[in-house]
């Protein structure tokens, strides 16, 4: 029988992404919603890693993290989910 495991990794990250797009058609929707594409590269970082959590999980738990992992919302970022400092 196989044993699944979740590791959580709580993570306070700087960075810099410069992505290219090709034909935008309206640039105030691209300004509103970091959403990556295969051109993008990580230009400058600062990186500190807080924490990390492993837990052993069942097979239904494993599936349903992997259903997220593919969904393409959990693959951006709106500006109002950004907690700006201060």
């Amino acid at each position: 029988m196989s044993k699944f495991y979740l590791k959580k990794s709580y993570v306070n990250l700087d960075m810099t992404l410069e992505d290219c797009f090709d034909n935008i058609t309206d640039e105030n929707k691209l300004k509103k919603k970091l959403q990556f594409t295969p051109n993008v590269f990580i230009s400058n970082k600062d990186v500190k890693l807080i924490r990390s959590t492993i837990e052993e999980i069942t097979e239904k738990q494993y599936q349903e993290q992997i259903k997220k992992a593919n969904n393409k919302k959990n693959k951006s970022i709106s500006l109002n989910e950004i907690k700006k400092d201060g």
